[in-house]
């Protein structure tokens, strides 16, 4: 698998060497990705995520794995003791560029991309979770949409 690094995020932390063992699969509400690269390299948009999908498959690393991009906001694990917080520092964040109203699909090939990056992931770090930003900010967040395939990474 190829991935573009020629994009680099401003908007990220350090992990504190905090173990990376959670996968955030989002998505970006637009169907724009060259937009969506764009908005997470810059300063002000105070956001970001590691990895950034494509519709054609194309694979965009924004910010290096070590590092803590800013994808989550207030979230926790499902079975978090304390629901406060955010699960950014364990976590690596995937963005699919996908309109997320739940009819426009995830393609083959971006899906395709999805599922040998997370194997990646899983061959590099102890991951115990794979989840959606719906599961880790109930309430708050609906991503990815409804018609997201999870077969592709769980």
């Amino acid at each position: 698998m190829q991935i573009n690094s020629s994009h680099k995020s401003p908007n990220f932390s350090g992990r504190n060497n905090t173990v990376i063992d959670t996968i955030i699969i989002h998505h970006t509400g637009g169907n724009d990705g060259a937009k969506t690269v764009k908005w997470f390299c810059m300063k002000d948009s105070s956001v970001s995520a590691h990895y950034v999908i494509d519709r054609d498959g194309t694979v965009y690393q924004l910010v290096p794995d070590n590092k803590s991009a800013w994808h989550a906001g207030k979230s926790w694990l499902p079975d978090a003791e304390i629901k406060s917080g955010s699960v950014n520092n364990r976590s690596i964040g995937i963005e699919l560029v996908n309109k997320g109203d739940g009819q426009t699909i995830f393609p083959p090939e971006q899906m395709e991309s999805l599922r040998e990056l997370v194997i990646e992931l899983k061959s590099k770090y102890p991951i115990a979770y794979v989840l959606g930003h719906k599961e880790v900010a109930p309430g708050r967040k609906d991503d990815p949409a409804d018609n997201f395939d999870w077969s592709f990474v769980r």
